[in-house]
């Protein structure tokens, strides 16, 4: 078997799971040509998928140092210090370096999307907006794939420029009538425009495109999700658990049509419907039915792993369990619960 033919087996022994054999590869081919930076880069992989991160990150700096004209160590380095807010910084420049080093389009459009989300993550908007106008325009018959293209019409939202966002998530509509997230990029945008009619129409077609696809491989099964929020109300204080105990939470699928079609966000992950507890204390009774509705299409489409997915379901039930006692989205987002 030939050096590529090896490096090959072991990405995919990774890719599969082993990663005990992509490791022993790796370390066989470190052996044969120990700067190589395509087995530097494959052996920071191995130590990212088990977690030494600092291990990866050493390996990382050694591959860019090994091949000053691959963007490839520097955008992993972005990717994987970005987890960590508290190194956010540090994941910039290695973003700006894999940006100056990217020669091949691929390499240069992901380097750019990565610099410029960071730069939204550090509160520097302006430069954000400068790093995207490096961005090549919008022409007829050209496309970036359809991923990378909906992360730059997100990132020209996040930007402030409406403009430059609905013309990206309207191309990606044309090319493909049947693309929820552009649609709902659509939504977005008209959400900011305040233009209620074109957030509704958006959001609706959204709506109907996720009703149509299946639930694929659930990570929790709807027994598991219902466990995961009985748990999260075990957490709260007596008195809070006491008061919150005759209010149903419901696992559906999706936002009922009815509700969308009255302008909500088809992909919120949960809905507190009915009277706040304040209300309700206030008026003397319940004027209309109280209920928290978690939405397990969304929660799905929002986490990689039962882990997120489990995060995911508690902080969204203690969002609304917020909303039930008559907290604002400015009070959530003051408590960490936005």
């Amino acid at each position: 078997m030939t050096f590529d033919e090896e490096l090959e087996r072991a990405w995919a022994l990774l890719e599969a799971g082993d990663e005990a054999g992509a490791r022993r590869l790796a370390e066989k081919l470190h052996g044969d040509d120990p700067g190589h930076p395509d087995v530097l880069l494959l052996q920071a992989a191995c130590f990212r998928q088990m977690g030494a991160i600092e291990e990866a990150l050493q390996l990382l700096e050694q591959a860019a140092e090994a091949d000053l004209n691959w963007a490839a160590p520097e955008i992993w380095a972005a990717e994987i210090l970005s987890e960590d807010p508290e190194r956010v910084g540090e994941a910039l420049q290695h973003a700006a370096a894999a940006l100056d080093r990217a020669e091949e389009e691929d390499e240069f459009l992901e380097a750019l999307a990565l610099k410029a989300g960071l730069e939204i993550d550090v509160g520097k908007p302006t430069a954000a907006r400068k790093t995207l106008a490096e961005l090549p325009p919008l022409q007829a018959g050209a496309a970036l794939p359809s991923a990378l293209a909906l992360d730059f019409a997100h990132l020209f939202l996040e930007v402030g420029d409406l403009d430059g966002a609905t013309q990206r998530f309207q191309a990606l509509v044309d090319a493909d009538d049947r693309d929820a997230d552009a649609w709902h990029g659509l939504g977005l945008c008209a959400e900011a425009r305040d233009d209620e009619a074109a957030k509704r129409g958006a959001w609706l077609r959204v709506l109907v495109l996720d009703s149509e696809k299946p639930l694929a491989t659930p990570l929790l099964s709807e027994a598991q999700m219902a466990e995961v929020a009985e748990t999260t109300l075990r957490e709260l204080p007596q008195r809070v658990h006491e008061l919150i105990a005759h209010v149903p939470i419901l696992i559906v699928d999706l936002p009922a049509r009815e509700e969308v079609d009255k302008g909500l966000d088809p992909r919120l992950l949960g809905m507190f419907a009915g009277s706040p507890y304040s209300e309700e204390s206030v008026m003397g009774g319940q004027p209309q039915l109280t209920q928290i509705l978690l939405f397990r299409k969304n929660l799905e489409r929002a986490a990689h792993s039962a882990e997120e997915l489990g995060a995911e379901i508690r902080i969204t039930l203690l969002h609304e369990t917020g909303h039930f006692f008559g907290m604002s989205e400015e009070d959530l987002a003051e408590v960490g619960l936005d």
